[in-house]
């Protein structure tokens, strides 16, 4: 997928369109390559999707919206476009308080489709996916990204997605860490969750996201980031697992 840098303007009208989405407005798109398309989730919880209209969550979601949306075409995979910026797409419920990121979704395979199905579940949750493989543009390690405006525009609790070769982390299924912050309740309670639902969690230093750049904007601005590496057997056939120790640590924090 191709990967065009947003310029200054374009990433302000940008972070200006997403927030007029969030307080409930009509965002204005001139001279933005995005579109907006509404639809309800699986549970029939209404959401707003703004998007380059080419990457890879704008098929997905469609998998999502109720057949009898109009925009359901909308949602349709987009043909390849070589011209498309590659910016990735956001989906957003009414309110947000837990922000899921899927920064490698061509990379780290199957992290797109948890993260929806985490989007289905939780009511109050937005899903970013970035736009583009990683090795076009690592929006984990880049803050000039879209990627990484929309999740400083939200600034709320962030649960970022990746996946790890088994080779690497041998007898792992999942490493939780609070990237260049520090560890609250939260980590502390999907850590025993993930463990409950049988999956072995470990540390591995080099799995720790120390360097991800969303991580360290929300360790400066006091907020928790969740950075949760799943090993590949978790990613393909285990993913209701991890979407139900996610869900039930969620609402046990009372969110």
């Amino acid at each position: 997928m191709p990967y065009r840098p947003p310029t200054r303007d374009e990433q302000h009208r940008a972070v200006a369109a997403l927030n007029a989405l969030v307080a409930g407005e009509t965002p204005d798109l001139t001279a933005l390559p995005l579109l907006v398309a509404h639809g309800d989730d699986r549970a029939g919880h209404p959401f707003t999707l703004l998007s380059d209209g080419s990457t890879p969550i704008v098929s997905m979601v469609r998998l999502a919206v109720t057949h009898d949306t109009p925009l359901d075409r909308l949602l349709q995979p987009a043909p390849p476009n070589p011209a498309a910026p590659g910016w990735g797409a956001i989906a957003l419920h009414r309110r947000t308080t837990l922000l899921i990121e899927v920064p490698h979704p061509g990379s780290d395979r199957f992290t797109a489709r948890l993260g929806l199905e985490l989007f289905n579940a939780l009511p109050t949750a937005a899903l970013l996916v970035a736009g583009t493989h990683r090795n076009t543009a690592d929006v984990a390690h880049l803050p000039t990204s879209l990627f990484h405006a929309f999740a400083q525009t939200l600034a709320t609790t962030e649960l970022q997605l990746h996946g790890f070769a088994a080779a690497s982390a041998p007898d792992t299924d999942a490493v939780l860490s609070p990237g260049a912050g520090d560890a609250t309740d939260l980590h502390d309670d999907l850590e025993k969750a993930l463990t409950h639902h049988g999956f072995r969690v470990r540390h591995h230093e080099h799995l720790a996201g120390r360097t991800n750049v969303q991580g360290r904007a929300a360790a400066a601005r006091g907020t928790p980031f969740l950075h949760l590496e799943l090993a590949p057997l978790v990613r393909r056939d285990h993913r209701d697992r991890v979407v139900d120790a996610v869900t039930k640590t969620w609402d046990q924090q009372g969110q």
